[in-house]
């Protein structure tokens, strides 16, 4: 188990700057929908643990597992996203911080909770599968400033 944790960390730091790669040339959202897709399919394999107890799908969930996107290099303009525009960038990521801090938080007490009165993690990892898909809906629905000639 300890393997997969120090996977998981090995993989995310190539998870960042692939996807940083990936943002610089097919753009930040669809790189992020992919990362956020990514994620799903990490935690759905983690819910398929439950039907098939393999150490497979735990290898699968920390290749999968990738972080978010960060900001992009002050000289990229093309495809910056309208909610996050650069005057108040960082009150906006701050805010998005602390959500995440948040969350990485409450998750897994959460899903402790519903483990407890469930006796599975499956409505946690569901929960967690649909915030994955809402993020992504985000992105995908934030369209690039026009340029004025």
């Amino acid at each position: 188990m300890a393997g997969i944790f120090g996977l998981t960390g090995l993989l995310s730091v190539v998870g960042r700057i692939g996807f940083g790669i990936a943002a610089d040339r097919i753009g930040r959202a669809t790189s992020a929908t992919i990362s956020y897709g990514c994620t799903a399919v990490g935690t759905l394999c983690l819910l398929a643990l439950e039907v098939w107890p393999h150490p497979a799908a735990l290898y699968a969930y920390a290749l999968l597992l990738r972080p978010r996107l960060r900001r992009p290099r002050p000289d990229h303009h093309r495809d910056r996203l309208p909610a996050l525009p650069g005057r108040r960038f960082g009150v906006i990521y701050g805010f998005l911080s602390v959500g995440n801090g948040i969350g990485g938080g409450v998750a897994p007490w959460f899903g402790g909770f519903v483990h407890d009165v469930t006796g599975s993690y499956r409505i946690a990892f569901l929960i967690a599968v649909s915030f994955c898909a809402v993020g992504s809906a985000c992105f995908l629905a934030g369209r690039p400033p026009r340029r004025e000639p």
